[in-house]
């Protein structure tokens, strides 16, 4: 069970609102018959938290066609190769990312992943740690990785990864490898819908799926 600690209580107080280093093409190969999604988001970012409310229920239906990869960075950096990271949104941020990376880190399944990363960003603080991981099916110990060099090792990893797109707006939403304007624009407006338009112009649904009707 998560246990919140000391630096998890003072974020409560302060609140004001595994990846490679490139995106794997072996993953990408794994996942041929499914749209591959990048969601490039932040902890306290108020748009990541509203993108929330549609990626629950769109991944939820869509599952079985999406390959996604949760990124918790933003429009955050780095100094000293981890030993110091400036957040947009404070240090409060800072250690909402870390804390996502290791949730996110230890597991495997996406569904999970994306239940407790939902669940927990669009909770009013961070005192429903506890819950969403029980809900998600996760029992880890985060106050671990959040404490040594895996907290800040999966954060470094995040920071790769967003910066292979240089994110001007977060969240950003990138498809197959290859961020689009129109298509993250449609993204945040109509999640649901731009999943159907990218399914069917890869040609990825069955004749007798009903899915986008």
């Amino acid at each position: 069970m998560f246990r919140l600690t000391t630096a998890l209580s003072l974020l409560l107080l302060i609140l004001s609102c595994g990846w490679a280093e490139k995106e794997e093409k072996p993953r990408e190969k794994r996942q041929a018959n499914k749209i591959h999604i990048t969601l490039l988001y932040e902890s306290l970012c108020p748009d990541s938290r509203q993108f929330m409310h549609q990626l629950g229920p769109v991944y939820e239906e869509f599952q079985d066609y999406i390959d996604i990869l949760l990124v918790p960075f933003g429009k955050s950096h780095s100094e000293r190769n981890g030993a110091i990271f400036h957040c947009q949104h404070g240090p409060p941020e800072c250690l909402g990312n870390r804390l996502q990376s290791c949730v996110i880190n230890s597991t495997g399944n996406q569904a999970a992943q994306v239940k407790f990363v939902v669940c927990q960003m669009l909770a009013p603080d961070y005192s429903r740690v506890d819950q969403c991981a029980r809900e998600a099916g996760l029992l880890s110990d985060v106050d671990h990785c959040l404490s040594i060099e895996t907290g800040t090792k999966l954060q470094l990893q995040a920071e790769l990864v967003t910066k292979q797109y240089r994110p001007s707006f977060v969240p950003t939403i990138v498809y197959n490898g290859v961020f689009d304007q129109q298509l993250q624009d449609h993204s945040l407006r109509d999640f649901r819908g731009t999943v159907c338009h990218v399914l069917r112009q890869q040609n990825l649904l069955p004749n007798s799926s009903a899915i986008c009707e």
